[in-house]
């Protein structure tokens, strides 16, 4: 091929390449699954709990939506890989609270490595499976809010 042919080539995929990604993203280039804005309120012996974690698990698995407990009690959750929100459906829901949780509590292994410590609500919150807690995160993108008030 010439050296002209070659370069008209070239240029011609290249002018094709924005089409041809047009084209690709119409042919249904999968987005991930529905997410909603979650965010709520956990309370303990009907007190907010000033931190920990909330973690949502769709029922069918995948990727869980997670969001750091405020001093307030309240939580909004975000899925890594997804972004804000959690995939729409019903979910599982787990909470933890460990003393290493605290802000104020810096405690470490000494080489700085964070140490969990005990646990400060009921172990059973900890586990999917274990803690009864469920949430139905419904489509339509607006924003929901759930309430938690752990028994001891």
């Amino acid at each position: 091929m010439e050296r002209s042919s070659l370069s008209d080539a070239l240029k011609a995929t290249f002018r094709a390449l924005p089409l041809l990604a047009c084209m690709l993203g119409a042919a249904g280039c999968d987005s991930g699954p529905e997410t909603a804005p979650v965010s709520g309120t956990v309370t303990f012996r009907g007190q907010p709990l000033r931190f920990g974690t909330v973690m949502f698990q769709h029922e069918s698995g995948g990727q869980p939506a997670i969001g750091a407990i405020q001093s307030d009690g309240s939580f909004q959750l975000t899925t890594p890989g997804l972004g804000d929100g959690v995939r729409v459906g019903p979910q599982l829901v787990r909470i933890t609270c460990f003393e290493g949780n605290d802000p104020n509590n810096s405690q470490s292994l000494g080489s700085g490595e964070p140490v969990l410590g005990r646990t400060l609500i009921p172990m059973k919150y900890s586990s999917f499976g274990g803690s009864g807690l469920t949430a139905e995160v419904k489509s339509g993108g607006e924003p929901q809010s759930f309430e938690f008030d752990l028994a001891p």
